[in-house]
């Protein structure tokens, strides 16, 4: 699943957004929760006096459990704002924590979540103890795909433990090359360059490259005539090489000459490299590509391409 990617801007102002509307939602719970406390005793008695068999009866007899349904999400909410408050200050630092953290805490909101849940079903009535342990309702659960859901946490905490894919790395997952964003609950979540975001089921994720761990190497290729003298192009080169790593900062070492790469049918085709870090590999390769046309430019080498030669069929005389 492929989706643009917002602007860094529009990320914030959302993040914002929902921070905002999180703490508005826990502020009204709290509120609600100490009033239900505070006046406990007077609510016992209304719906005491006002029970009974009419329809307003019977909802007024089920308040007691919406309250404490509702107190029951205030504590969910409050759990899942204070552990999150923890993890960001615990997982924080190096990107194989901040790894760790984000899949501890989404597995943290599913576990509490589901307890609430419980919690607020066995208060209105519902028999958990039956509906956890009943075959029935288990195979029910893992006909409806529970089997490919633990399969993606399995290979999530995997992916996590063994350090080969953090947060932050560079990586090839099915041909498509990204950043890890985020390796949740169930999907791992890659950015690439130009923004494109891409989801994968942890459990789908059989075979990738880590291109984070070392230096990369982008290679670029350009076309010269075949009347060019490859000696003097090459002489060319390394006397001008120093100036274009320094009109490329984002260049380790090199950049290097590596010799003809392929004979084509309209050139001869040289190869030229430099040794970078796996972030900037796309925009060394479009330096290198551009100061090498500039420089060829300069020194009168000829970079061909491609001609069609036309020959039309000379018209005769008619009478």
């Amino acid at each position: 699943m492929e989706k643009r990617e917002l602007s860094p801007e529009q990320r914030d102002k959302r993040k914002k957004a929902l921070k905002i509307t999180g703490l508005v939602f826990l502020v009204l719970f709290a509120a609600a929760t100490v009033l239900s406390f505070v006046f406990a005793k007077d609510i016992d008695a209304f719906v005491a006096s006002h029970t009974d068999d009419t329809i307003f009866g019977k909802i007024i007899g089920k308040s007691t459990s919406l309250i404490f349904s509702v107190q029951t999400l205030f504590v969910v909410l409050l759990v899942l704002y204070v552990l999150g408050l923890i993890y960001s200050r615990v997982f924080r630092g190096s990107p194989r924590r901040v790894t760790i953290g984000k899949l501890v805490s989404a597995i943290t909101k599913v576990v509490v979540w589901l307890v609430g849940v419980l919690v607020i079903l066995a208060m209105w009535g519902v028999d958990v103890g039956a509906l956890i342990t009943g075959a029935g309702f288990l195979t029910l659960i893992v006909g409806l795909g529970m089997q490919s859901l633990i399969a993606d946490v399995v290979a999530g905490i995997f992916l996590v433990s063994d350090g080969t894919l953090q947060v932050g790395d560079i990586v090839v997952i099915d041909g498509w090359r990204g950043t890890v964003q985020e390796i949740g609950f169930r999907n791992t979540r890659l950015i690439n360059y130009s923004g494109d975001v891409r989801v994968a089921n942890n459990s789908t994720i059989k075979v990738y490259v880590n291109q984070s761990r070392a230096n990369s190497y982008p290679t670029v290729k350009v076309g010269v005539d075949y009347g060019e003298d490859l000696d003097r192009v090459r002489a060319v080169f390394e006397a001008n090489k120093d100036a274009i790593r320094e009109k490329i900062p984002a260049i380790v070492s090199g950049p290097d000459y590596l010799n003809v790469d392929t004979l084509d049918s309209s050139s001869v085709v040289l190869l030229f490299g430099a040794t970078c870090k796996e972030e900037n590999f796309v925009q060394v390769q479009r330096d290198l590509n551009c100061e090498l046309k500039l420089l060829f430019d300069r020194n009168g080498i000829k970079i061909p391409f491609p001609q069609v030669v036309v020959h039309g069929a000379e018209s005769g005389n008619r009478e």
